[in-house]
């Protein structure tokens, strides 16, 4: 999977963090913010409640893509 900073995902289930947001209905998702990595396979993840973590894209579905686009 191919992510870039402002897609919106979603943690896949059975992948867990202490860090990530605690409430009655766990919301996974969050806003990629950095792609990391030798491979670029890794994303640094920013959740609503402040907490950035580092998750390998198998970990991770994409819900929206943003395309980039040049300033002029």
């Amino acid at each position: 999977m191919f992510l870039n900073p402002g897609d919106y995902v979603v943690v896949n289930e059975g992948v867990h963090d202490e860090s990530m947001p605690h409430c009655g209905k766990c919301r996974r998702d969050g806003l990629v913010v950095e792609v990391v990595g030798k491979k670029q396979d890794q994303a640094i993840i920013m959740f609503h409640n402040g907490a950035f973590l580092k998750f390998h894209v198998s970990q991770l579905t994409l819900l929206e893509h943003v395309e980039k686009r040049k300033v002029n």
